[in-house]
């Protein structure tokens, strides 16, 4: 699967006999009165209950999707002016959407209707989005990013949602399940690194236009420290962790096989991303705006100025590597846990909750229990315990009093 020409993508089966599009969801959002309603137009041409799902992108989705004010206004603000002209946005702003209140639903059968609406709309939005990256121009370079931005939450919010479907399928004092089993659960896996593709494919052909244009504050990170090093002890003591990680194939026999090109460069761009997330969870050195509670050492709930920068990594990694994480090769399957480690410490960001657990457990299954050491820390950090793998989950990374609630942010 591979977001840059989104063949193959299939967010979630339809499902008609049991959910209508159409029907009512939720109490009504009544209309109301604004001086300036930037969803005017978009929103008139849509049945009640889409209507009332824009209205949660407007005022609740589209706060969650960035952590800095100028980035968040780019979400609220321009979005809605780009989708005027381009129904695939439209269709990607209603899909996230609709999972977002699918997550903040309680009621089950409410649930599984929002997440149908979620699929459906993403199929209506892939369905010209694929057209319309055949040919990125000024007009629509904008758009498609927002679009590509927007697929990729889907993709982390959905494999979640698949993993913890396959595992409660699986008997609770299971160890390893059957080999189908963790195909899937490692095909779930991936498809975060498909998702942050998209983005990089629309940047790829169209950066200045995008940098140049409405979203600029979700493109661009000029700010960013030019050199990365790692910012504390404990940055430093985890990059010695990562860097030892490569004796896996420099201390054996496929040293010099081509593969090992890929597998150290993996590794190196991961190191770099930590040292990135590194520097921006110093307090007071890039003084935020807005900024996730992010677990900085296990134990520690600071702040990480910018979220994205643990994007970078899924962006920079060679095809050839993705290709060694689908052929379950040992060793890129240990960069990739370790990888899991950055997403698994964010705090309070609905569509990566739960993310790198469910990453790790799937790669432990992929490498089976006589490797489980290889990837004991990340485990460890994230809080699987992969004895009880599909038992019940202890987050070690529990928020704070202070921190604001799942369902807000």
């Amino acid at each position: 699967m591979n977001l840059g020409t989104l063949k193959g993508i299939n967010p979630r089966p339809l499902q008609p006999n049991y959910y209508s599009e159409f029907e009512t969801l939720t109490t009504p959002i009544y209309s109301y009165l604004r001086f300036n309603d930037v969803w005017k137009d978009t929103r008139e041409s849509l049945p009640l209950p889409l209507q009332d799902v824009l209205y949660h992108y407007e005022y609740t989705t589209s706060l969650t999707l960035a952590a800095d004010d100028p980035a968040k206004a780019a979400w609220q603000a321009c979005v809605p002016e780009l989708a005027h002209n381009h129904d695939f946005l439209v269709n990607c702003v209603l899909s996230v959407a609709s999972l977002h209140m699918a997550r903040l639903h309680e009621d089950r059968a409410e649930k599984t209707n929002m997440n149908a609406m979620a699929a459906a709309r993403m199929n209506k939005a892939l369905t010209r989005y694929r057209h319309e990256l055949e040919n990125v121009t000024a007009q629509n370079a904008a758009a498609l990013f927002a679009s590509a931005t927007l697929t990729a939450v889907y993709l982390f919010r959905t494999s979640v949602m698949d993993i913890e479907n396959l595992c409660a399928s699986i008997p609770p004092n299971t160890i390893v399940p059957p080999a189908d089993i963790v195909d899937k659960m490692m095909s779930c896996a991936l498809r975060p690194i498909w998702g942050l593709r998209g983005p990089l494919t629309v940047l790829m052909s169209g950066w200045n236009w995008v940098v140049g244009g409405k979203m600029n504050a979700v493109a661009a990170r000029k700010w960013w420290p030019k050199k990365c090093l790692p910012a504390t002890p404990r940055a430093q003591q985890e990059d010695g962790r990562l860097s030892s990680i490569e004796d896996l194939w420099v201390q054996s026999n496929r040293a010099y096989e081509p593969p090992c090109t890929h597998l150290s460069q993996a590794l190196l761009f991961l190191r770099e991303a930590y040292s990135l997330v590194s520097q921006l969870t110093l307090p007071e050195v890039y003084p935020p705006m807005t900024a996730v509670p992010y677990s900085v050492d296990d134990t520690t709930v600071g702040l990480l100025t910018d979220r994205g920068a643990i994007f970078v990594w899924g962006t920079r990694i060679s095809r050839e590597f993705i290709a060694l994480i689908e052929q379950k090769d040992r060793d890129a399957l240990v960069i990739l846990a370790h990888y899991a480690v950055l997403p698994g410490r964010v705090r309070n960001v609905w569509w990566l909750e739960g993310l790198g657990a469910h990453i790790v457990t799937a790669i432990a299954m992929a490498l089976g229990r006589e490797n489980w050491t290889l990837i004991e820390w990340p485990a460890q950090v994230v809080g699987v315990d992969l004895e009880n793998a599909f038992g019940v989950r202890i987050d070690n990374l529990e928020g704070t009093p202070g921190e604001m609630h799942m369902e807000v942010i």
